[in-house]
């Protein structure tokens, strides 16, 4: 019980941080996809600028941490942990993978031709996951009867968080790396 409150205590507002980035890509996710809708490669070219933005964003945070606590680590003031990243995402996204969850449950006992307490709540989940999906919904939109189609989507960003935690964590940078000067003797 104690592990688990430290970690919320030193790690709570990353996790925020991720969760607050997360609302604002999905308004902003929104806005774009509706603004563009009526053209179909303008709905998925913007689509994919609002995942881009949105790894961006996760990117910054993950790798920031990272290298703050490559400097920890290398002071010996904290234990190498490598899982960081993807633990810290996990919970981020904890409750999206879990309404996501029910969702996909649901939906293998939805029947095609009835209306039922099943279909209702499985429909009802579907579009609460495509609001706070927002950036995806030009992915979600390809296939709108995959009933995994939500879980999936939650791969990218914890995939993002533990490789760019990993990257900063080894002090490497990929989106911005240092210019290496030539030096001529």
């Amino acid at each position: 019980m104690n592990k688990i409150k430290e970690f919320f205590s030193e790690y709570g507002k990353i996790i925020s941080k991720i969760l607050i980035n997360h609302i604002a890509m999905t308004v902003f996710g929104i806005i774009v996809l509706i603004s563009t809708s009526k053209s179909r490669v303008l709905f998925h070219a913007s689509g994919a600028l609002a995942i881009l933005m949105y790894m961006f964003l996760l990117y910054m945070i993950m790798w920031e941490l990272g290298a703050q606590n490559k400097v920890r680590v290398e002071a010996g003031r904290i234990k190498k942990d490598r899982w960081l990243g993807l633990k810290i995402s996990l919970v981020a996204n904890s409750l999206f993978i879990l309404v996501s969850l029910v969702e996909m449950i649901l939906w293998f006992f939805v029947t095609p031709d009835a209306v039922t307490g099943v279909n209702n709540a499985c429909g009802v989940l579907k579009i609460i996951m495509n609001y706070v999906y927002g950036m995806y919904l030009s992915i979600s939109s390809l296939a709108p009867n995959f009933g995994a189609m939500h879980l999936l989507l939650a791969i990218p960003a914890i995939l993002c968080c533990t490789l760019s935690y990993l990257a900063g964590l080894s002090g490497m940078k990929c989106i911005f790396p240092d210019k290496k000067e030539n030096k001529k003797k």
